[in-house]
């Protein structure tokens, strides 16, 4: 890209209305037109002076992992050398500089701002840390043409208690080139720490009668193919099945200190709790522990002459 284009030009002068009004009459964009290719961005709305102080032009990317066919993406760093100049990667011993990785989905049943349910959504959230604010980030993403996925306009979003809130910060994304450099596979954020999985684990084994096989398999499917809701209920339900048991007098430890014999009544208890959300609680747990189980080699196998016999038991209302 030896300067910037004749679109790239009118968007830069454009007011925040108008871009918005832009965004709202764009067009879908097929996620097959994206894959493989590195787009160039150019920062829209923001005055000159915080532009400066900023990025003004970036590389967003568009890969299809192969494993899980997934869309996903990273942002490139690119020197400062204004909207004119090519674009020329930051490095670090050879290596581009990466950032804010991300999955592109569609906007289908997606709680975004009006106007902006439409096209492609980039969301920040599975690959950020618990902490990081960008989790909070999604930017809808159209086409200025129908059918044509060369140029597409986009504007982050952050949502706070529910609510979208439009920031300042459009963009404007120009197809490059063909992705020349893939960083490490990305991993989702993991659902729950290191000590979390430790009483995770415990009140599985209880729910299961004996210990989860292949754990790491079972942590690395929920986080991949789970929901991005599922950590943050996950994380809750793990804390609470582990220090209700502090507040039955026949315990009076959590859960993870309990002999086995114990943990079993613990959760004999907790499943016939008087308030329905720990009852509620504890079933959801059955559910995903009867996942962990299903993943351990060889057991489908064994279950799989039943399951044609009695198709019924694995049904929602039949899952025990």
């Amino acid at each position: 890209m030896n300067g910037p284009t004749n679109t790239v030009a009118r968007l830069r002068g454009a007011s925040r209305r108008e871009l918005r009004r832009l965004l709202a009459e764009g067009h879908r964009v097929d996620p097959a037109a994206l894959e493989g290719w590195a787009y160039r961005g150019t920062v829209l709305g923001l005055p000159r002076l915080l532009e400066r102080a900023t990025w003004q032009t970036f590389q967003k990317t568009f890969y299809r992992q192969p494993e899980t066919r997934r869309l996903v993406g990273w942002n490139v760093r690119l020197h400062q050398d204004g909207p004119g100049a090519p674009s020329r990667p930051l490095t670090t011993n050879g290596v581009p500089v990466t950032t804010w990785p991300y999955e592109v989905v569609e906007p289908t049943g997606a709680s975004l701002a009006p106007a902006f349910d439409r096209g492609l959504v980039i969301d920040y959230g599975p690959f950020a840390g618990a902490v990081d604010p960008m989790r909070l980030v999604k930017d809808p993403l159209v086409a200025l043409e129908p059918g044509n996925a060369d140029t597409l306009l986009g504007v982050s979003l952050v949502s706070l208690n529910g609510t979208w809130l439009e920031t300042p910060t459009y963009f404007v994304l120009e197809r490059e080139h063909p992705v020349t450099f893939v960083p490490p596979p990305f991993s989702p954020t993991p659902l729950l720490w290191p000590f979390e999985r430790t009483w995770a684990n415990a009140l599985f084994d209880a729910v299961l009668g004996t210990p989860v096989s292949d754990r790491e398999r079972f942590w690395t499917l929920l986080a991949e193919q789970g929901p991005s809701t599922l950590g943050p209920g996950l994380r809750l339900a793990v804390h609470a099945l582990t220090f209700l048991p502090l507040t039955m007098p026949e315990f009076r430890r959590p859960f993870f200190a309990l002999t086995p014999g114990d943990r079993l009544d613990c959760l004999e208890g907790l499943a016939s709790h008087p308030r329905l959300l720990v009852r509620q609680v504890v079933s959801t747990l059955k559910v995903l522990a009867c996942f962990a189980l299903l993943e351990a080699p060889g057991v489908r196998q064994r279950l799989a002459p039943s399951v044609e016999a009695e198709p019924e038991r694995l049904s929602a209302g039949g899952l025990r």
